[in-house]
């Protein structure tokens, strides 16, 4: 029996002799949304307001509920402070952590969590009643963006995350530029082997490895790979999906650049969000840990800060994210076989750290300007100083190697398989691994997860293609905004004092101090930097907008 099958047979079993309690639950969940609004008198904005409504209202029942939820959620969030994060309780070594298996990959979950409580009885029903409704794709347009803001702010009346990065427009050849070397298009932009592009492409941001996933009816496959010159300039952007290259003047043009934008949302949120950053690096890390280390040994104190509530956010994930019919399959075109398939696909990479990273993707740098990978590389060297001054503190590398946690933590991040090219253990190697772990779940799960910026807007970036189209339908607007407004609730600030969860012997709190004030100077500098790029300023990896780790 699946993870799904079991939580399924729980739901009914808890619904037993309650029939009524999922409907009741479900309208009001409803009500809200499909209350009507006040007559308003005159003007434009009363006819807009009008006509976001109408659109809102013709949308499908399960997209009608999620908002509701996300609403509901959003009202209630309090942002946690530094003290919830406290030291680890509960010794899980030999076996006694309880655990689930995803089932597409041999990917391995904890199913509990030292942290927090896991969703309520009533939430996990109302999940559970929202996977059996049918699934529909819903086709309404909307008339314009402005409708859309309306109907948003209607829904979420101010209770949205403010967005990393302002766009007035995302649709330009020049917002194309940006997008790749500052936003999430750059997570795959890499300089071109072949120098001899005809059309003197040096930069590619190649996202065709999702043309492989099938779609549903009535959609076009997501794939593509754009291009850039030297002078940053989009030169062209290729459709593996209809074999073709579109050049900036070309009938298709700006609908080329909504199908490179709309895949990278989903291969992003798919591929390095939700299985790379959640339920490879964080889940196998975190799992190692606590499996691993008795609750004072030195490394589990300083992981706790940067794995406190990822089992339950991950194990969630499963249920709520990635079942058929759940918000990925629903909010993206996928088929849940192709979903399943990318997960899969996903769930193996191999391990590099960061500075092996920029160096692929910047190997002149200084001569051009690429924002994030600056400053993802002045994160990740802040980081690994951090840790290498708190290994120091404590482990000799005779110690590293002799001390059996530290080897059955290796050891179990090797039996997971997810990452290939795993070096042998070492102290140099202990600590790259550490740091490379922390940059992930802080820095680079802002620059997947953070997306209300490409959200808030349906000309900006969707999660589905239907052919020609340049815009997000209403539908695909509305899931898509939900999934991103409950994945970016804000969680423990990474500028914090987590001295308390460190040992109070003298050596780790001091370099935990040096650490806070390292994050500062860093993220003043990056502001200094921010101020010569002009439309190109990059928040991503500014420590002040950073969080612990992958909490939500």
């Amino acid at each position: 029996m699946s993870l799904f099958d079991k939580l399924d047979s729980r739901v009914r079993d808890a619904l037993d002799g309650h029939e009524d309690l999922h409907r009741g639950r479900l309208d009001r969940y409803l009500k809200p949304t499909l209350a009507a609004p006040e007559e308003d008198a005159t003007a434009a904005d009363g006819l807009l307001e009008k006509s976001a409504h109408a659109r809102t209202k013709h949308l499908d029942v399960h997209t009608r509920g999620f908002i509701a939820m996300a609403r509901e959620a959003l009202n209630k969030w309090e942002r946690p402070a530094a003290e919830v994060i406290v030291a680890p309780k509960e010794d899980y070594r030999g076996g006694k952590m309880a655990t689930t298996k995803l089932p597409f990959a041999n990917i391995i979950l904890p199913s509990y969590d030292e942290d927090w409580t896991g969703l309520s009885h009533a939430k996990e029903i109302m999940l559970w009643v929202l996977r059996k409704l049918p699934l529909a794709d819903h086709d309404d347009e909307w008339s314009s963006a402005d409708e859309a803001k309306e109907a948003f702010n209607s829904e979420f009346p101010g209770i949205l995350s403010p967005p990393a990065h302002v766009w007035e427009e995302m649709t330009s050849d020049a917002a194309q530029s940006r997008l790749a070397f500052v936003g999430m298009g750059a997570i795959r932009l890499y300089p071109l082997v072949d120098t001899s592009d005809p059309d003197g492409a040096t930069w590619v941001s190649d996202l065709t490895f999702m043309d492989a996933f099938e779609v549903r009816a009535g959609f076009e496959r997501y794939g593509a790979a754009a291009y850039f010159n030297a002078k940053q300039e989009i030169v062209r952007i290729y459709l593996p999906a209809l074999g073709q290259d579109f050049r900036p003047g070309d009938t298709g043009w700006e609908h080329a650049k909504w199908v490179w934008r709309c895949t990278i949302l989903i291969g992003t949120t798919v591929a390095d969000h939700l299985v790379g950053t959640h339920w490879l690096t964080a889940n196998v890390v975190t799992y190692a840990t606590r499996s691993s280390f008795g609750v004072d040994h030195s490394i589990r104190r300083l992981l706790k800060v940067f794995t406190w509530r990822s089992a339950t956010i991950n194990y969630s994930a499963s249920y709520s994210l990635c079942p058929e019919r759940g918000f990925v399959h629903r909010g993206s075109a996928l088929t849940y076989d192709a979903l399943t398939s990318a997960y899969a696909a996903s769930s193996v990479r191999d391990y590099f750290t960061t500075p092996e990273l920029i160096k692929r993707k910047n190997p002149t740098p200084g001569e051009v300007s690429f924002p994030w990978a600056e400053d993802a590389l002045s994160l990740y060297e802040v980081i690994h100083r951090f840790v290498t001054d708190y290994v120091e503190a404590y482990l000799t590398e005779a110690s590293v190697l002799k001390d059996n946690q530290i080897r059955d933590f290796w050891a179990t991040i090797e039996d997971a398989k997810t990452f290939n090219k795993m070096p042998d253990l070492s102290r140099d190697e202990l600590v790259n691994v550490l740091a490379q772990f922390i940059w992930t779940v802080t820095g680079f799960h802002e620059a997947v997860g953070n997306v209300m910026e490409y959200a808030i807007n349906p000309t900006h970036m969707g999660t589905k293609i239907r052919r020609g189209a340049t815009m997000a339908d209403a539908q695909a607007s509305f899931q898509s905004l939900c999934i991103v407004a409950l994945t970016g609730l804000k969680m423990p600030a990474l500028m914090n004092d987590f001295r308390h969860v460190l040992p109070d012997d003298g050596k780790g709190r001091p370099i935990f101090v040096k650490f806070q004030d390292d994050l500062r100077q860093l993220s003043e500098e990056i502001q200094l930097r921010n101020s010569t790029r002009g439309d190109w300023a990059c928040h991503t990896f500014d420590p002040q907008y950073l969080e612990t780790g992958v909490s939500i």
